[in-house]
C-alpha cells in the first residue's frame, strides 16, 4: 500500500508541476504577460543578424578529370636583372637550405627580360607564411604567374571548413596548412603543383575539391518580443517579396524564447532561387551571366537578358536608379566597382550589414552567394585605385546623368 500511495503521489506531484509551470502550456505561462523590451532603441533597421559560416561544395560533376601528371612549380620574375633577384633572396626570411637553391645562378633560366626558376616542393614547402605572403604579392604583378596572381581565398579564420571532409589523410592537411598564407584579409593558397608532386593522383583530386570551395554563409534575422517589426519590414520589404511576410514576422515575435528567419526569404525571386547554386552548364549563356547581369536582374521574377548589353546597362543606371553621394547603402542598391579609365570591374547588391548578393565571374564554376563587402572588395585590390559607387531603385523619372565615361566589362 505504501508503494502505491508513493507512486499516486508522484503522479500527482508531475501533473500540478505541468499543469502550472510546463512553458507555453502551464498556467503560469498562460497568466503570465510577455513585457517587451524598449524596441528600435540600438538595433539597425536590419534587425538582429545571426551568421552560419559555410564551404558551398561546387557540383561533383565538375570532377570528372584524373589527374595523371603532378605540375611543376614555376616562378617567373619579369623585368629583374641578376641583381635584383639576388637582392630579393637576400632579404628574404629563407632556411640555408632554400637561400642555397635559390640563389644559385645555374637554376635560374634566363628569359628576355625575365628569370624563371622551378623550385623543388622542398624548397616551396620552406617557406613560412610571411616569407610566401611577401615573395606571392611580388610575383602576382607578373600574370605568368597565374597561381599566385589568382590564388585560391577563402576566410582568414576558416582552414577547418575549408577543408573539412575533403578525403585528405591529417598528414596531407597539415602539409595543405603549412602552404597557405594570410593576404588582404583573407586566407590563400597557390601551392597545388607542389602539392601534386608530393602526393598521389587521388589524393591531389581531394585537394582540388576542397579548393574550389567557397566561402559564404547563412544570413538569418533573429525574431523575438522586442522585435520592432515594422521598422524591420520597412527595411526588407521596401521592394520585391519581403512584405509578404509581415504575418509570420508578427508570428515570430510573439515567442517567448524567439526565432530566425533566413534573410533568403526577403530576397526577390530571381535572387532568393538562385543563392548557393551554380549556373546551369546546359544553359547556352552561362558564359554571359555574369555580375552585371545579375545584379540589374536582383528584383525581377524573370531575369531580363537584355542586360548582357552593356549598353542596355548603362541606360537602366541612367533611367531607374539614382547615384546615391551620401555614403549611406541599404537593401536593394546596386554597388558598382569602376577601375582606371572608368572601366566597369563589378557589380553586386546590398543587403545589410556590410553583405552584399554576388556573383564574381562569368562562368559554371562561380555561384551566387553572400559575401562580406571587404572580403569581395579583395578580389579587387590588384585594380586599384578604383571607385565604389552606390546606385538606388527609384520610381520612373527623366534620365539623370550617369557618371560612367565606358562600361566595358573587365571580368
Amino acid at each position: 500500500m505504501s508503494h502505491v500511495v508513493l507512486i499516486v503521489s508522484g503522479m500527482v506531484l508531475m501533473f500540478l508541476l505541468e499543469s502550472l509551470f510546463w512553458p507555453g502550456r502551464g498556467l503560469f505561462w498562460r497568466s503570465a504577460k510577455i513585457v517587451p523590451a524598449a524596441r528600435g532603441t540600438n538595433t539597425p533597421p536590419w534587425g538582429q543578424i545571426e551568421y552560419v559560416p559555410i564551404a558551398l561544395d561546387r557540383p561533383e560533376d565538375y570532377f570528372t578529370n584524373d589527374l595523371q601528371e603532378a605540375a611543376q612549380t614555376v616562378w617567373v620574375f619579369r623585368n629583374h636583372t641578376e641583381q635584383q633577384l639576388a637582392a630579393l633572396f637576400s632579404f628574404l626570411s629563407l632556411d640555408a637550405a632554400a637561400r642555397s637553391y635559390l640563389t644559385n645562378r645555374a637554376h635560374w633560366e634566363m628569359l628576355p627580360r625575365a628569370i624563371r626558376l622551378s623550385p623543388p616542393p622542398e624548397v616551396v614547402m620552406s617557406l613560412s607564411a610571411e616569407t610566401r605572403r611577401q615573395l606571392y604579392q611580388l610575383l602576382a604583378h607578373n600574370p605568368e604567374n597565374w597561381a599566385q596572381a589568382m590564388p585560391f581565398r577563402f576566410r582568414a579564420d576558416g582552414f577547418d571548413d575549408w577543408f573539412a571532409d575533403c578525403g585528405l589523410p591529417k598528414a596531407k592537411i597539415e602539409l595543405v596548412r603549412k602552404l597557405t598564407y594570410t593576404d588582404r584579409g583573407n586566407l590563400c593558397f597557390a601551392d597545388a603543383a607542389a602539392f601534386s608532386q608530393l602526393s598521389t593522383s587521388e589524393e591531389t583530386k581531394c585537394l582540388v575539391k576542397g579548393l574550389w570551395r567557397v566561402s559564404t554563409f547563412v544570413m538569418k534575422v533573429r525574431i523575438d518580443p522586442t522585435t520592432d517589426v515594422e521598422q524591420l519590414m520597412k527595411y526588407w520589404g521596401t521592394f520585391g517579396s519581403g512584405r509578404a511576410y509581415k504575418p509570420l514576422v508578427d508570428s515570430m515575435s510573439r515567442v517567448p524564447e524567439g526565432s530566425t528567419i533566413n534573410v533568403s526569404d526577403f530576397l526577390p525571386p530571381f535572387a532568393r532561387l538562385r543563392l548557393y547554386t551554380y549556373p546551369d552548364p546546359r544553359d547556352t549563356n552561362i558564359i554571359r551571366q555574369d555580375c552585371f547581369w545579375s545584379a540589374m536582374n536582383f528584383f525581377n521574377s524573370t531575369p531580363d537578358n537584355g542586360f548582357f548589353n552593356p549598353a542596355r546597362t548603362q541606360q537602366a543606371l541612367r533611367s531607374d536608379f539614382a547615384r546615391v553621394g551620401d555614403g549611406s547603402r541599404r537593401f536593394g542598391d546596386l554597388l558598382l566597382l569602376l577601375g582606371t579609365n572608368d572601366l566597369a570591374l563589378h557589380m553586386c547588391v546590398y543587403l545589410a550589414d556590410d553583405v552584399v548578393f554576388t556573383k564574381n565571374g562569368a562562368n559554371v564554376q562561380q555561384p551566387w552567394v553572400l559575401m562580406r563587402l571587404p572580403e569581395m572588395l579583395s578580389h579587387y585590390e590588384a585594380e586599384q585605385p578604383y571607385q565604389l559607387i552606390v546606385y538606388r531603385r527609384k520610381a520612373p523619372a527623366p534620365n539623370s546623368a550617369l557618371q560612367i565615361s565606358s562600361f566595358a566589362r573587365a571580368e
